[in-house]
Parts: C-alpha cells; sequence; structure tokens
C-alpha cells in the first residue's frame, strides 16, 4: 500500500469557470430578460406568470440562491472538500438573499458585495496579525512560494478587497438614491448597479489577478517556472 498522500481535487478550466460564473450568468438573464421570459415559460406549462417592473432583483436573487447552491454542491462534490472562499460567500449569498426576499427590501443584496469583500479583507488581514496566512489555504498548494512572497500578496489581496468594498458601497448608494427599495416601481440606477456587479467586480478582479502574476513567477521554485 502506497503512502503517498492523495493530490487534492481540483476543478478542471470550464468546471471552475462554471462555478464561478454559472450563478452570475443565471442572476443576469434573470434580471435583464425575466420579464419577458416569465409570460413565455408560464405559457408552456399553463400558468399566467408575469413580472412586475421593479420586481426584477427580487425574480434575480430568488434564482440565483438555488444556482449558488447547485454550484456550491457540485464543487464540494468534485474536489471532495468545501473550498474556503466558496463557503464565506454561500453563507453570505445564502443570509442576504433570505433576507432579501423575505423582508422584500433589496437592500441587503446591494450591500451583499460590501460585506463579502469586508469579511475577506477582515480575515486576509486578522490572518496576517495572527501570524496566519489565509490567503495561501486558500490557494490549498496551487502554489508554492516563500512566506514573505505570500504576506506580500495578502496584503496586496487584503487592500484589494478593501478597495472593492467601499467601490460597492459607494456605487449602490449613487445609482439607488432615488429609488424605492423596496421595490414598487422601476429604477433607472439599478441596471447599472447589476452591470458592475456582475461584469465590473469580476473584470476588476481578473485584472487584478493577472497583475500579481509576474510576481508570483518570480518567487516561484524553479523547478515549477514554465520553461521557454
Amino acid at each position: 500500500m502506497s503512502d503517498t498522500p492523495s493530490q487534492p481535487h481540483r476543478l478542471s478550466g470550464p468546471a471552475k469557470t462554471a462555478v464561478d460564473m454559472g450563478p452570475l450568468a443565471v442572476f443576469f438573464i434573470a434580471y435583464f430578460f425575466g420579464r419577458r421570459l416569465a409570460p413565455l415559460i408560464g405559457g408552456l406549462i399553463g400558468q399566467d406568470w408575469a413580472i412586475a417592473e421593479g420586481e426584477e432583483m427580487f425574480l434575480a436573487v430568488g434564482l440565483f440562491m438555488p444556482a449558488f447552491f447547485v454550484a456550491f454542491v457540485f464543487s464540494v462534490w468534485k474536489e471532495r472538500r468545501i473550498a474556503p472562499m466558496l463557503l464565506v460567500s454561500g453563507v453570505i449569498v445564502g443570509v442576504l438573499g433570505t433576507l432579501t426576499l423575505v423582508l422584500h427590501n433589496k437592500t441587503f443584496f446591494y450591500m451583499k458585495p460590501t460585506i463579502a469583500y469586508a469579511m475577506f479583507t477582515a480575515t486576509l488581514a486578522g490572518g496576517l496579525i495572527a501570524k496566519r496566512n489565509f490567503l495561501k489555504i486558500v490557494f490549498d498548494g496551487a502554489l508554492h512560494l516563500p512566506d514573505d512572497a505570500w504576506r506580500v500578496l495578502t496584503k496586496r489581496f487584503a487592500i484589494f478587497f478593501a478597495v472593492l468594498a467601499v467601490a460597492n458601497e459607494i456605487a449602490w448608494r449613487y445609482f439607488m438614491r432615488e429609488c424605492d427599495l423596496g421595490g414598487e416601481g422601476g429604477c433607472p440606477g439599478e441596471k447599472h448597479w447589476v452591470n458592475l456587479k456582475v461584469f465590473g467586480f469580476t473584470i476588476l478582479s481578473f485584472a487584478f489577478t493577472a497583475l500579481q502574476l509576474p510576481f508570483i513567477a518570480k518567487h516561484m521554485p524553479e523547478e515549477q517556472k514554465p520553461e521557454g
């Protein structure tokens, strides 16, 4: 019997993309196309479904939550572990999404990115203070870097998440400054926040991570560096 520890099961590229982006795609489609699709889908099953103006966010949240749950279960099943970041996001989605729907108030979901990014910042910063590097735990052996490099990366990501938290809080309060957050009537600024949440923050996250690649490559062990 071999004593070699088994390698961690990680999602492949397409599967990882589906887990990360699938729920966001459901949210986007439900928000922007839900009012058109509801009557069509309802008609197929003999139901008179309609989404009133201003209710798009509640439909999107209501479909985003089960989509996220499916992605979460799939990730746990394939990787045979619970990814820390996904777990934190899942708790936040579950709590704030439920409050949004039960209390019929969009404020909770507008604040979801603020709270999520603030929690990531606090966790990373708290880990540094406690001499524990949670970013290294999140990468789960995918990268092998010296401790000094991990500390620099952790500081950078902590600052980045803090900036995103502040940006979201400013953005949703600005876009929704004249809206009824209870959902009565439409809100012209809401679609701008949705685009920022789905595309803006996602693109910024990919861009920021890409900017760290030269630093990561510089500190990787020689045997792990790509040839050429």
